[in-house]
C-alpha cells in the first residue's frame, strides 16, 4: 500500500495552490496541518482525482491514478468540507442512496449502513431527518458515507470544522478506530486535530510541504529553532 505522489503542482492562471510537492504515504493516518489557503485543498482534490494537475504525478502501487481511473475510485473514501445532501432524507436513507451512487448490491449496503451508522453513533438515529443534525452529527454521517465502500485510501477536509471541543475528541477517536489497514489522510488548521491521532504530520505554507515528521519531532525542532 503505497501512494507516492512527485513534484505535484496545481496553477489557477498565474497563481500557484500546489507548488512542486513530493511525498509517500503507506497505511496510517497522515495529518495535513495548516492555514486556510494553504493549498490543502487543492492537494486533496487532486489526489482524489476530482481536479488534475498542472504538473507532476500521482501513483497509487506505481500505477498513475488517472490512468486507473474508476478502478483507483473505488478504492477511494473523501469528506470534503462540504457535503450535500437532501435535506428530508432520514440518515439511513442518505446513506442507502450514496452506496447506489457507488455500485454497491442493496444487500452489501444495508449491512454496511448499519454496521457504519453503529460505528460512528448513529444507529438510534438512523431514521431522523438529515435536516435535523448538528454540525457534530452531519460529520460523523459524512465519515460514514465515506466509508461505505471500505476504501483503502481515507481522506477527510477539515473533518472538525465547526465542532465543539466534546465532538472534535470524539472525531478522533473515530478517525483512530478506522485507520487500521488503510491510509487516512486528514486536513485541519487547528493542531490538536492530528497531535494525537496522526502516525505522520505534513506541514503545508503556500503550497509547499516545509515540514514533515512526527508531533513530538516537529514539536523539537521548534523547540531548537
Amino acid at each position: 500500500m503505497e501512494l507516492t505522489i512527485s513534484d505535484l503542482t496545481k496553477d489557477f492562471g498565474s497563481f500557484r495552490a500546489v507548488d512542486q510537492v513530493t511525498f509517500t504515504m503507506h497505511s496510517g493516518v497522515y495529518g495535513l496541518l495548516g492555514v486556510n489557503g494553504a493549498g490543502k485543498t487543492t492537494l486533496m482534490r487532486m489526489l482524489t482525482t476530482l481536479i488534475h494537475p498542472t504538473g507532476g504525478e500521482i501513483r497509487w502501487d506505481g500505477q498513475d491514478v488517472f490512468r486507473m481511473d474508476g478502478a483507483y475510485r473505488k478504492l477511494l473514501g473523501y469528506l470534503p468540507q462540504d457535503f450535500g445532501y437532501y435535506p428530508d432524507f432520514s440518515i439511513y436513507d442518505y446513506l442507502m442512496y450514496i452506496a447506489s451512487i457507488k455500485g454497491l448490491r442493496p444487500i452489501v449496503a444495508k449491512k454496511r449502513a448499519l454496521k457504519l451508522l453503529e460505528q460512528v453513533g448513529m444507529a438510534e438515529k438512523r431514521k431522523k431527518k438529515m435536516r435535523t443534525l448538528s454540525g457534530g452529527m452531519i460529520r460523523r454521517v459524512g465519515i460514514a458515507q465515506a466509508m461505505l465502500n471500505d476504501p483503502r485510501i481515507l481522506v477527510l477536509d477539515e473533518p472538525t470544522a465547526g465542532l465543539d471541543p466534546n465532538e472534535r475528541i470524539r472525531f478522533r477517536n473515530l478517525v483512530s478506530e478506522l485507520s487500521e489497514d488503510r491510509l487516512v489522510l486528514l486536513s485541519t488548521h487547528i493542531v490538536s486535530d492530528v497531535e494525537y491521532v496522526a502516525n505522520e504530520i505534513i506541514l503545508m505554507k503556500e503550497g509547499k510541504f516545509f515540514y514533515t515528521g512526527t508531533s513530538d519531532e516537529i514539536i523539537l525542532s521548534m523547540d531548537m529553532s
